[in-house]
Formats: C-alpha cells, structure tokens, sequence
C-alpha cells in the first residue's frame, strides 16, 4: 500500500529528500571517475608511422630508449648516415593536451612537423593549417625560445592552440639538443607574464560587478551599473575578444590540463575569479553580471519584454534536463578528453560566426526565444549554470558546517562551570 506523500511528516520528507541527493551524488561521482580514467588511459600515440615524414631524405628510422627517433639514409657505399632526428613534444592547448612529433636535421634546425594528437576543437584548430603556421618553424632550432610577438606569430582566433603548439615544439627540439647533438648549448626558457587587455578587462569586470552587487541603498546605481557592465562584457568579451567562459574550460580543468599560466593568465582569472567570488558572496558574478551570451539574450528580452517562464509541473523536468545535458557532456569530455566536441554552447556562432549547423539552429532559437522567454539558454539549457551551483553548495555546506562547530562550541562553553 503506497502512503500518500501528504501523510509523511515534514522533517522524514526532507530526510529522505536528503538521502536521494546523497545518493545521485554519489553515483554521478563513480561515473565521472570512471570517464576520467577511460579516458586517462585510452590515450594512445603511434609516431612510428610518420617519423620519416618529418625527416625528409631518411630511408629508415631506429627509437632508443629516451624517445629519441634517429633517421638514416644510405650512401653510395653502402653506409648507414644519420641525416636527422625526431622527438616528440607535448603541451595544454584551449582543449587539453596536444603532440605534436618534430624532425630536425644533424645540426638541430627544424626541417618537419607533424600533429600526431590533438584535443581542440576542429573548427578552430584548422585555422593553424589554412594561414601556414607550422611555416614558419622551418629553420629554427633549440636556441629559439618560440615565444609570440618575437620569433612567432599567432594566429587570432586559435591562440591557445598555436601557443601549445610552439611549447610543444620548444619542448621537442630542446630535448633534440639534449639527447642527440653533443656540445649544444640550450638557453635557459624566457617567457614573460601576459597581460594585455582581455586580463585587464576582466578583473575590472569582477571588481566592478562586486562592488556593484553589494550596492543597497541605491537600486537605480546598481541597475543602470550592471547594464554597463553587461554591454562591456558583450562587446568586450564576446565580440572583441571572443573569449567567453565555456564548458571546455571546466572539462580541461577537471581533465588536469592547465595551460602555461605565463600565456594564458586570463584562463585562470577567469576560473578562479568565478570560484572565489562565488564561495565569497553566493552568487555568481560572470553569468548574472558579465557573460557575453546572457547579455545578448538580456538585450534582446529587454526590447520586447521577455518574461521569466516557469511554468507549473515541467519546471523542475526542465532544470533536471540542464543538469543532465551538463553531466552528459562533461563524461564524454573526459572520457573522450576533447572538451571542444562535448562543449554545445553556440557562443563561437555568435561571436565569430563560426560552428556547425546544430550551433546554428540552436543559435537561432535561443536568439528567438529571448524576445518571449528572459534569458532561455541561460535558464534551461546552459550547461555552466549547474557547475557553478556545486560551487554554491559547497559554500552552502561549508557555512552549515561552521554554524554547526560554532553552536555546539557555545553549547559546550554554557555548560562549563
């Protein structure tokens, strides 16, 4: 005999309510183990099938135990002749981890590049291929620091893969040098910390949403305040520097892929930004605040007077089906380990008008939608809303927790004679 829900008392309820939450956890917390170790250990590299590719006139190749690929060519007296090396180097692109294997000749100068395995997301990452950016490694050797703006040119819109790519080679021919040419001199690494406008940007947008979200006395300086700084992240983060908080940021994250901090310091103000503010004040500064796609669909709203849907019975189903769209897609991020494929937002379709015709068609939608429907994206199918709020429940919990210490230690004092 079923007992209507009505009958249990308040408190068994939540109790029960509880022990479902726990219990979900848990089991969300297996899988998401379980992907990160298929794909930890599902990554595999072949190099043997393209080392003489990237050494050009080598007949045939032998790998020592170091990793080290030493090419030879036969000469007229029937003598085996190194005529160059290869190695492989590895570095953190927008996506995760990128190798790449190298070929240099005897002397140490780069005569062949190949990508053996990459993460990135392909849209993006072919823009390396069509403006001929591996072209300009030819000739540089291990006493180059490969460094952007002084021997290297990047290429906008893929910067973070062509920085991995040139650490990758740095990494490569370095070792080259280390293990094969005797007497080479390698240059300690010089790399600068960048900051340019995308990190000054966006510490004034965090420092301003704080101060503004803690304006009290004065509602029309916080509203007025917190339109400024949505068209700033708008224009700013979205169409200037089209550089907008996605899910690859956080499957990289949980993947333990960072990027060289020194070239990608906006990476880390941005995540750690995010969470600080977040555990600090409660709320999320950048979707409410600053981020580019939900200033869009707020402006679009604004001009026709979108409401907020929320409508009776589907809800809940619907705040469940973005937990589950955001779940889904970080397991298959780090089982695949290609956070770009699980990634769906349309924010690259938006700002640089590039993506696939999903992207499209959902890009089209949620713009529609925000002329009846305030912010629908960000409300029902973004799936960073749910990441930040583990955030908030562990700041929740962790307030729980102290309130508990510091009522039984008051407790405890009380009693003491």
């Amino acid at each position: 005999m079923t007992v209507p829900r009505s009958s249990i008392p308040f408190k068994k309820r939540q109790a029960q309510q509880r022990r479902r939450q726990l219990i979900a956890t848990l089991v969300a917390l297996v899988i998401l183990i379980g992907a990160w170790l298929f794909g930890r250990f599902n990554v595999t590299a072949d190099y043997s099938s393209v080392v003489l590719g990237v050494l050009p006139g080598a007949q045939r190749f032998e790998q020592r135990d170091n990793g080290l690929f030493v090419g030879y060519q036969t000469d007229e007296a029937g003598n085996s002749v190194i005529v160059g090396y290869a190695m492989a180097g590895s570095a953190t692109g927008y996506g995760g981890p990128l190798t790449l294997l190298v070929g240099t000749d005897i002397a140490g100068s780069i005569v062949g590049v190949h990508i053996v395995d990459n993460r990135e997301t392909p849209n993006f990452f072919r823009q390396l291929e069509t403006r001929q950016f591996y072209d300009q490694f030819a000739g540089k050797n291990y006493t180059n620091q490969f460094n952007f703006g002084s021997d290297i040119d990047g290429v906008s819109g893929a910067t973070l893969s062509a920085e991995a790519v040139a650490q990758s080679i740095r990494t490569a021919v370095r070792d080259i040098a280390a293990n094969a040419i005797e007497g080479a001199v390698i240059p300690p690494i010089q790399q600068d910390v960048k900051v340019g406008v995308p990190e000054v940007a966006l510490l004034a947008l965090f420092v301003v949403s704080f101060l503004l979200h803690r304006v009290k006395e004065r509602p029309h300086v916080k509203k007025y305040g917190r339109w400024i700084v949505l068209m700033t992240g708008l224009l700013v983060l979205g169409f200037v520097l089209n550089k907008p908080f996605t899910l690859s940021n956080v499957i990289t994250l949980l993947s333990g892929y960072w990027p060289d901090w020194h070239n990608n310091l906006y990476w880390f103000l941005l995540l750690g930004g995010i969470f600080l503010v977040t555990i600090v004040q409660g709320k999320n500064p950048y979707c409410s605040w600053f981020c580019p796609f939900g200033a869009a669909q707020e402006l679009l709203g604004s001009l026709s007077g979108a409401k907020h849907y929320q409508p009776q019975g589907i809800y809940n189903k619907l705040r469940w089906l973005q937990r589950g769209l955001s779940f889904t897609a970080i397991v298959l991020g780090l089982a695949l380990r290609q956070p770009g494929v699980a990634s769906y937002e349309p924010f690259g379709t938006l700002f640089d008008l590039k993506g696939s015709w999903p992207q499209w068609v959902l890009l089209t939608l949620v713009l529609f939608g925000s002329l009846v429907i305030y912010r629908p994206f960000c409300n029902y199918l973004c799936p960073l809303d749910p990441v930040v709020d583990y955030i908030g429940e562990f700041r929740r919990l962790g307030k729980n927790l102290w309130r508990q210490r510091t009522k039984t230690e008051a407790s405890s004092s009380s009693t003491q004679p």
